[in-house]
């Protein structure tokens, strides 16, 4: 991890360490737990090397696929106030090609077609540092309301590690990147009983990551392989309140 990569960590930590703790005691805590399906945009992968080329496999067909995660908060608990809340987020996708795909290649030497395959497993940590619901249905046992539109948006640490990709990367390496992206949320929870409430949500990341090899063909090199991932999630789970 570079230095730029621990800065970032450690800042976005400090900033949920403010907001994230109430200091007056009075809030709705709650937690959440979440499957759902995964729908990824065709990125291109940029290949720069330190000996000056720039190879781009364009196009790649990311399959569909799953995700799972987890997440705790807090909304206000004050009747005028308890629309708006805070939460931390963890979450987890897969990016993966199908093998073999037909890709096209650009690089110094013109334009052609490779077999390319990609795996990227990718952990999502969330920060939700603004979370805001409209609570509907108030009654004296739903007093936050029995359903609850909700949205919340943050940055979000994405750690990727690449194994072994067929035709890509150079052969025998791996690699890690943490970088900073971004989510967006928009959903809705309906409280089942006043402490368990059921919901079903949207969401959106984006995210690009850097991941270095060395190689040695044709001479001695470090390649840097960058990609912009923009997804789709489609999730539902459950929500403890308490």
């Amino acid at each position: 991890m570079t230095n730029r990569n621990r800065i970032g960590v450690l800042g976005l930590v400090l900033c949920m360490g403010l907001v994230v703790y109430p200091n007056d005691g009075s809030a709705e805590w709650y937690g959440d737990a979440y499957a759902g399906a995964v729908w990824t945009a065709r990125p291109d992968l940029t290949v720069t090397s330190s000996l000056g080329t720039t190879t781009t496999y364009q196009n790649l067909n990311v399959h569909n696929n799953w995700t799972a995660g987890g997440r705790v908060g807090y909304w206000l608990d004050k009747r005028e106030m308890d629309w708006l809340g805070f939460g931390l987020d963890v979450f987890f996708f897969h990016l993966k090609t199908p093998p073999g795909q037909q890709v096209g290649v650009t690089g110094t030497g013109g334009t052609t077609t490779v077999d390319a395959h990609w795996s990227l497993p990718a952990w999502g940590i969330g920060f939700d540092v603004l979370r805001l619901r409209l609570p509907l249905l108030r009654d004296e046992q739903f007093v936050h309301g029995r359903v609850q539109p909700y949205i919340a948006a943050g940055p979000t640490l994405f750690i990727t590690y690449a194994g072994q990709n067929t035709f890509v990367q150079p052969g025998g390496q791996r690699s890690t990147d943490v970088s900073v992206g971004a989510k967006v949320d928009a959903g809705a929870t309906v409280m089942i009983t006043k402490r368990i409430g059921a919901f079903a949500q949207y969401r959106f990341t984006h995210f690009t990551t850097k991941l270095d090899y060395q190689n040695n063909q044709p001479a001695l090199a470090t390649e840097t392989f960058k990609t912009t991932y923009d997804s789709h999630h489609v999730i539902a789970g459950l929500s403890v309140n308490f």
